[in-house]
């Protein structure tokens, strides 16, 4: 890294280069000055160095993201990566081509040496305004190349030098200039052992969830997860020291011993709510014994899972009055999972056993938002009206997960059932 007399070592250095380049080929005395081209051609043979623009590093201008910790202490040296644009022009007896046998000269010197030694800056550093500089210790040597210029950027780069007449130039780059700043970041942690460890491994990869009643042998099969079954995971690379499973923001521990490369059975939380899951592998190392659960390594591709909930008592009814409009009244539904404060719940009713010649009536109803917590996570408590007084088919949706419903024997929908009739 270097401090803020990088720019103008750089802009030295390039001088003195070009200063040596000219013998012995050019035998008579030449000026060579980094400075803005004249509004006047010189008399006398001359080169300009001029820094036109200054622009930032395209690829190392995050170099030093992020600098600071959360709580604001510095980490490191914040410190800027920057490109120098330099305009060398050319005077001389045009009569004689001094102006282009100059050019060629610098064309040649910059092909040569394109990048600044450290013996270079040294002696730019030697002037008293430099005094100080530090561009010779940075790790990155500066390299000067040719920029591309056409007709129209040319013709924008002198018009922007008001009063100037054009002369024979060439336009480089210098690349990069690292400039760092002056508060001092904090130490380094005392290391007490190290744990680095690397391992072969193309990562956990889950390519299917499947569900299986828990502690059943019966092959696995898709579907809604119910609190009753488990989850079977199966993919490739799943097997590792440490391996952990993400529900949502649940982290679930796995017994290593029972996963195999291509399948991992976890036990899904009885406290899980109902709704729509994500579900990954995780993978982490057994440093010294002990597992680094705090730094696991690898993760999976993400996949979803349904977990659903059960209706399991009976429905209440409470306040149910009966008008022209229909059945007004409250239900209560108790579920086998708990519900989180914030789920969008909502009751399902599909009519029983309609009338022969009438479609079956279904109806939707959003359950209140309650307060927070709920005073019962496992009850939800829906107010319908306008519904014919019969029996309803019930279910409730949670996040998009409706109910289970119990069938028969010859696949027709027997409950839960809510009887509005009285």
């Amino acid at each position: 890294m270097s401090n803020h007399l990088a720019i103008a070592t750089v802009s030295e250095a390039l001088r003195l280069l070009l200063t040596r380049a000219l013998s012995p080929d050019i035998p008579f005395a030449v000026d060579v000055g980094a400075r803005k081209p004249p509004t006047e051609p010189p008399a006398d043979p001359a080169i300009t160095v001029f820094l036109y623009q200054v622009t930032p590093n395209a690829a190392l201008r995050n170099l030093d993201a992020p600098t600071r910790a959360a709580d604001g202490t510095l980490l490191a040296r914040p410190t800027t990566a920057l490109d120098l644009h330099y305009l060398i022009s050319c005077y001389g007896e045009e009569s004689q081509l001094v102006g282009q046998r100059l050019l060629g000269c610098v064309v040649r010197a910059l092909t040569e040496q394109p990048v600044l030694s450290r013996q270079l800056i040294d002696e730019a550093a030697a002037r008293p305004y430099l005094a100080g500089t530090d561009l010779a210790a940075s790790p990155q040597r500066v390299r000067l190349t040719p920029a591309p210029m056409d007709v129209d950027d040319l013709s924008k780069l002198w018009t922007a030098l008001f009063q100037t007449p054009y002369a024979l130039s060439v336009v480089y780059q210098a690349t990069v200039v690292l400039i760092e700043g002056r508060a001092d970041p904090v130490a380094g942690k005392p290391v007490l052992r190290r744990t680095v460890r690397a391992v072969p491994s193309r990562g956990p990869v889950v390519d299917q969830v499947l569900s299986r009643p828990a502690g059943s042998p019966d092959a696995p099969g898709e579907g809604p997860v119910t609190k009753d079954r488990e989850l079977v995971l199966v993919g490739s690379g799943l097997r590792a020291d440490l391996v952990v499973v993400r529900l949502g923001e649940r982290r679930v521990p796995v017994d290593p011993g029972a996963v195999r490369d291509d399948r991992l059975v976890v036990a899904v939380p009885a406290d899980l709510p109902p709704g729509v899951h994500q579900v990954r592998v995780l993978h982490g190392l057994v440093l010294d014994g002990r597992p680094a659960a705090d730094h696991l390594a690898m993760e999976s591709d993400a996949q979803t899972f349904a977990r659903q909930p059960r209706i399991v008592a009976p429905i209440g009814t409470a306040g149910r009055s009966e008008g022209p409009a229909g059945v007004s009244a409250r239900l209560d539904v108790r579920l086998d999972l708990p519900l989180g404060d914030d789920q969008q719940v909502l009751l399902l009713l599909d009519e029983s056993h309609p009338p022969a010649g009438r479609p079956a009536a279904s109806h939707r109803f959003r359950a209140p938002v309650p307060t927070r917590p709920r005073p019962d996570p496992f009850v939800v408590r829906v107010p319908v009206a306008g519904v014919r007084p019969t029996a309803y088919l019930a279910r409730i949706q949670v996040d998009g997960v409706p109910s289970e419903l119990t069938v028969s024997a010859d696949g027709t929908f027997t409950g839960p059932v809510v009887d509005l009739t009285h």
